[in-house]
């Protein structure tokens, strides 16, 4: 009897043993297990954080190329209207028969007595640089356009309001991740 039970407690404490290593082992695991899952969860999110910046990084360039496009059209669209204005008073004057007749021209908010055939001239001059510089404009707003476009296909931009997708291109060929831009 005393021979069974010096082996039942050799059992239990070898049952013991093996129970108490269990847990130190998962003890240990579980620590190990929680430590790296702390720290991929920190690289995760400095790896978000780092995405997030790097959208509004490419969201910061995106409305800075549309600005520009923008500025540059509106800019066309007031040496449109000046050069509109030079050709309606170039026109006006040439129906004058006197080119000795008196005129004024504005220059820097002053108003200047001339005569027909001196300002004549300077305004057909200043309307067919006008010109000039409106067709220098025009094809920097076509290139500004073209590196917009370029700039919204390489980063997946997608504009609120445009409808790039329903022309006739299937949706699922289409990248899913982006910037969505108002």
């Amino acid at each position: 009897v005393v021979s069974t039970q010096s082996t039942g407690s050799s059992g239990i404490n070898a049952e013991y043993g093996k129970q108490w290593y269990q847990r130190r082992v998962r003890g240990v695991l579980n620590y190990y297990t929680n430590y790296y899952y702390k720290s991929n969860l920190r690289c995760i999110d400095k790896m978000a954080d780092q995405k997030k910046k790097n959208q509004e990084i490419i969201l910061g360039q995106f409305n800075k190329l549309r600005t520009e496009q923008r500025m540059i059209a509106q800019k066309m669209s007031e040496l449109k209207l000046e050069e509109s204005e030079h050709r309606l008073v170039i026109d006006a004057l040439k129906e004058v028969d006197d080119p000795k007749r008196k005129c004024y021209q504005l220059v820097g908010g002053v108003l200047i007595e001339r005569t027909v055939e001196q300002v004549r001239p300077n305004l057909e001059n200043n309307s067919s640089k006008i010109g000039t510089l409106i067709s220098t404009m025009d094809k920097t707003l076509e290139m500004k356009v073209k590196d917009l476009s370029e700039f919204k296909e390489r980063h997946g931009i997608k504009v609120k309001g445009e409808d790039s997708l329903d022309n006739g291109e299937d949706k699922k060929d289409a990248k899913t991740s982006g910037v969505l831009v108002n």
